[in-house]
């Protein structure tokens, strides 16, 4: 019984030695948490001294737009008032015109309807017209190809046909000149013939007055010596017979 009182005693010490040193740490821990609390509570002080020394020129600066404002906001007040007094004029009048547009409001839901009724029926036509213009752009290309085609074929046929015009042209021409050069031909012909009739004309006009000369000279020297005679009849002759070598040479 005696071992157990001590073995009491000795926990009974360490229990309050504990308690004291935890008292002594929790004061010590309470003291620095306080030392630290008054730090920042006197740097708060000063973030919040500046700060207010900041809000306080920004107050100031503020209560003078303020005054400012509210000048402007009183004559803004007053004239609100008119137009109170206004709307309340008007109120009366909106309502009227309410029941005015809650009919057209009606009006118009049903014209909504029909307006898209039109627009659904629109959109049909705009699709068939899309169509019908797809086929026209189809027939203007073959249209255009065709009308290409036949260019190209009444161009040659043009080529071709100036051609045949040129060579019909050319013979044309060279007839004309065949012509014209037969007609210089016959024309010289006839201009060596009408010469040549002439100079037979002239020749035998000649062998006319020469017979007509020589008949009288012999009239006239009947009397001669007839040898005489028969030599001019020679001379005469002679004299013929030059005038149609020289008249045939000519021809």
């Amino acid at each position: 019984m005696p071992k157990r009182k001590k073995k009491k005693k000795i926990e009974h010490g360490a229990f309050t030695k504990l308690a004291s040193f935890t008292s002594s740490a929790i004061k010590g821990y309470k003291h620095n948490q306080k030392l630290k609390q008054q730090q920042l509570e006197k740097d708060l002080k000063k973030q919040e001294f500046s700060k207010l020394s900041l809000e306080k020129k920004e107050l100031r600066a503020k209560e003078d737009n303020f005054r400012k404002q509210e000048e402007k906001l009183q004559i803004k007040f007053e004239n609100l008032k008119l137009k109170e007094r206004e709307l309340e004029l008007k109120d009366n009048e909106l309502k009227t015109k309410e029941n005015s547009l809650k009919e057209k409001e009606l009006n118009l839901k049903f014209k909504g309807e029909e307006q898209k009724n039109k627009e659904t029926d629109l959109k049909k036509k705009e699709k068939e017209l899309q169509i019908r213009s797809e086929e026209q752009n189809r027939k203007d290309v073959d249209l255009k190809v065709r009308e290409d085609e036949q260019r190209q074929k009444e161009l040659k046929e043009t080529r071709r046909k100036r051609r045949e015009q040129k060579l019909r042209d050319e013979k044309e021409q060279e007839k004309r000149n065949l012509e014209a050069l037969k007609l210089r031909e016959w024309e010289e012909k006839f201009d060596r013939e009408q010469k040549a009739r002439e100079e037979q004309e002239k020749l035998k006009e000649e062998k006319l007055r020469m017979r007509e000369n020589n008949r009288k000279s012999n009239d006239v020297d009947y009397s001669n010596n007839s040898e005489e005679v028969s030599n001019n009849s020679e001379e005469v002759t002679q004299q013929l017979e030059a005038l149609d070598v020289e008249n045939s040479s000519k021809n």
